[in-house]
């Protein structure tokens, strides 16, 4: 026997949505990016992508729907369905305030009284198992949507499935329903017939299944349009409460699509009706997410298509669904056409999100006129890389900027969204942000308009030194861009490329004592000139037979980019802590993927950033009401307590105290003398020149000029020549409690004033050609005399 079931009356697991809600009619479609990646592309695999885009309590989206599509993303992804169990509305527009999203077996049916009337009443399968696991989103008064609620756990099994499949409804373009159309499963025609409606212009709910008495598995699925029956008529039994006028969605529509299981384990169109009582409109992007044991299939629609070429293909009966969708019975003309959409949409952004991105820039550029965004589109004008500073961003610059990291760890792996981040160190030792990126093209010209953007927004000034990752077309960017700075490759990137290229030789070769990689780390780090580190690369490249090893070759030629010797006399601001500045790389990877919608995105980003801000606003506080204790009483130690911050005060007092255990000896008398400083144990010595005339210090090491701190070596020279307080030239002010002050009352505020008049300017000048003539000329002559006066004042 068989059992059927209303899914008005309840929700199955591909139906994501509370029926009984009349206002949800378009529940299974939710507005997204069009954006979407070659169908038969995977995501990355499932213990990979299970970290991304875990809901938290305080979790922000720009909208209901952002919330909606991360949290049906993240149910896919962990084995189970939702719907919408509870809405609420304001009282003064009707408008939803807030959504609570449940798994579609929290619950339990409810049981309808049998009426004496000689029928043999079905026993119903049972669908809903009470599962409490739900979230909650409410609308905050600043119009963004924040996690209120949230219960992760299922009282039954959630099974992740395989793998995740993105689809376009294009692929479907040239069929048509038919009575007596056949399908692999039910899932498939599922699919099918949600991408006929979207291309058509209609939306689709399931309005019946019957389900198999013996294992409960379905024999019949009837899906309709999501105006079909009417909206049910509440009587008002309590004259006290007022009730809400709701908005009728239903309008009797008679279109449906009913297939049944045959013997053959196919599935067949046994009823069909395509004529709708309302008009067809076609909506912009939505998403259908169609669940089965094994995969989920992410249904996307990205567009209009030519319905002529449709109706060829009318009375034609294949087969459809063999492999979840039948994308393998495509012609080669088909496939051809499918390739060059994906690649489109692989490398530019979607219409709406690049709608998206323009508005909230503007809307922030307006608030704020130091904001800076700049787009570049391909020549089909589909957006394809963008960036983007704020205030904040260049304020960091400006105090800190002298060092910056552009971050390009996300673009390594290709199921992570295209980020690019311009960072540095503050004078905390933590990470700041000095700008964002998308960059979906990685040619040199890309590079070039990147690089270019991000000067102008940071008003010209250069950094000291570039670290980067290895990428040849960035590389040559530098160089065209930044001629003067000193460009490095990241050494964590080069030594995590080792690990992978070398992986054999650190398995083998890994005991404690005596490990390659070691051996290899201290090749890297520990060598004082060019010649010693020469030297130990010889030795590894003998000792383990690797002259032929065409990875070390390869290193070996680039090898004035990365190993540290080659840059001792560079700026860095590696002051050697034990913990690394955090970067965003791992949060990235936790809560980001390429499916992540630009909304959510954003929005996350900016709360990480704003936990940055936070953190530096609470040491900075730290910093100036609170004062270290020394563990010497020495006049200098108490002039760094009162000048750097905490942070890196605890690093120079390791310094000064290390210095203690060190002996300096005068090889050279006169004003400019040199010291021998050197410790009983380390056969390594540092060659110190004091000059007494300018009280001017330096050291072989270098440290002074990479990181800014003196040297142990340099304060061991102090004492011997009994300088007792730090010179004034040797306290870089980015380390100091007062590394911020100047910039906020001075260069921001006379840019955002200028830029308040051109904006007044640029309104007035564009009212008539004759105006706009006058004040480009105008412009023109203003803007070579205030060159022409920052020239001299460069000169004086």
């Amino acid at each position: 026997m068989e059992s059927t079931s209303s899914e008005d009356e309840g929700s199955l697991r591909d139906n994501h949505v509370d029926l009984n809600n009349e206002n949800m009619e378009h529940h299974l479609a939710m507005e997204v990016s069009s954006h979407f990646n070659d169908s038969e592309s995977l995501l990355p695999s499932h213990e990979e992508a299970s970290e991304n885009n875990e809901p938290f309590i305080g979790m922000e989206f720009e909208s209901e729907e952002a919330a909606k599509e991360s949290y049906m993303s993240y149910a896919s992804r962990v084995g189970f369905s939702v719907r919408i169990s509870k809405s609420r509305r304001s009282r003064n527009d009707e408008s939803i305030i807030m959504r609570r999203f449940v798994c579609s077996k929290e619950g339990f049916h409810m049981k309808k009284g049998n009426y004496e009337d000689g029928k043999k009443k079905r026993k119903r399968a049972t669908i809903r198992e009470g599962c409490n696991a739900m979230i909650e989103v409410i609308k905050k008064y600043y119009g963004r949507w924040v996690v209120t609620k949230l219960v992760k756990e299922h009282n039954h099994v959630v099974a992740a499935p395989s793998r995740v499949r993105y689809i376009a409804p294009e692929e479907y373009a040239g069929m048509e329903p038919f009575v007596g159309m056949e399908f692999s499963s039910h899932e498939a025609a599922q699919m099918f017939y949600y991408a006929y409606a979207a291309r058509i212009g209609f939306d689709v709910r399931i309005r019946l299944s019957r389900r198999s008495t013996r294992d409960e598995s379905f024999v019949m699925r009837r899906f309709v349009c999501t105006k079909e029956g009417f909206t049910p008529f509440e009587e008002n039994f309590d004259e006290s409460k007022k009730k809400r006028n709701r908005t009728p969605t239903r309008e009797g529509c008679k279109a449906m699509f009913e297939v049944i299981k045959k013997d053959s384990d196919r599935w067949i169109v046994s009823k069909l009706v395509t004529d709708h009582t309302h008009d067809l409109v076609i909506a912009p992007g939505k998403v259908h997410y169609i669940q089965s044991q094994s995969e989920v299939v992410v249904l996307a629609k990205s567009g209009a298509v030519n319905r002529e070429k449709s109706a060829a293909l009318t009375n034609s009966k294949p087969r459809f669904g063999d492999k979840f969708g039948g994308l393998d019975s495509l012609s080669s003309d088909d496939q051809g056409s499918r390739t060059d959409l994906t690649n489109t949409y692989r490398n530019a952004f979607g219409f709406e999100e690049t709608q998206f991105l323009l508005e909230s820039f503007k809307k922030m550029q307006a608030e704020s006129p130091a904001f800076f965004y700049a787009f570049q589109v391909d020549k089909s004008n589909c957006l394809i890389n963008v960036f983007w500073a704020d205030a904040k961003a260049k304020m960091a610059y400006y105090c800190f900027g002298d060092a910056v990291t552009v971050d390009t760890s996300c673009k390594e792996n290709k199921g992570m969204m295209p980020f690019v981040m311009f960072t540095g160190i503050n004078h905390h030792c933590q990470s700041v942000a000095f700008g964002f990126a998308l960059l979906t093209d990685e040619t040199e010209a890309s590079f070039i308009w990147l690089f270019e953007n991000w000067l102008v927004a940071m008003c010209g000034r250069t950094p000291i030194s570039l670290i980067t990752d290895h990428h040849e077309a960035m590389t040559a960017a530098i160089s065209s861009v930044f001629p003067d700075a000193r460009h490095r490759l990241s050494r964590d990137h080069i030594l995590r490329k080792c690990r992978e290229k070398l992986s054999n030789l650190y398995f083998m070769h890994g005991s404690l004592e005596a490990s390659f990689e070691i051996e290899f780390l201290k090749c890297v780090d520990e060598p004082e000139t060019v010649q010693v580190f020469e030297l130990q690369w010889k030795s590894i490249l003998d000792k383990y037979d690797l002259g032929e090893n065409s990875w070390l070759q390869f290193l070996h030629n680039i090898r004035h980019k990365w190993a540290p010797v080659y840059h001792k006399d560079t700026f860095t601001a590696d002051i050697s802590l034990a913990e690394k500045p955090e970067s965003l790389s791992m949060f990235f990877e936790k809560y980001f993927n390429r499916k992540t919608s630009l909304q959510v995105f954003i929005s996350i980003l900016d709360q990480a950033m704003a936990v940055w801000y936070e953190r530096e606003a609470l040491e900075d506080f730290a910093s100036s009401c609170t004062r270290p204790t020394l563990k010497t009483p020495s006049s200098m130690l108490k002039q760094a307590a009162e000048i750097y911050t905490r942070t890196v005060f605890d690093v120079f007092q390791d310094e000064f105290v290390e210095s203690l255990g060190y002996f300096a000896d005068r090889i050279e008398d006169g004003v400019i003398s040199k010291y021998n400083v050197t410790k009983v144990e380390d056969v390594c010595t540092c060659i110190v020149t004091h000059d007494s005339s300018e009280e001017r210090t330096s050291c072989s090491c270098c440290k002074f000029e990479r990181s800014g701190i003196l040297c142990r070596h340099i304060l061991r020279v102090y004492l011997t020549v009994d300088v007792r307080v730090l010179p004034e030239h040797s306290i870089l002010k980015r380390w100091t409690k007062d590394a911020k002050n100047g910039f906020v009352l001075d260069e921001c505020a006379r840019y955002s004033d200028l830029v308040c008049h051109v904006i007044r300017f640029a309104k007035e000048g564009s009212t008539s050609l004759d105006a706009f003539n006058i004040a480009k000329q105008a412009l023109q002559i203003a803007f070579s005399e205030v060159l022409a006066a920052k020239k001299d004042i460069a000169s004086r």
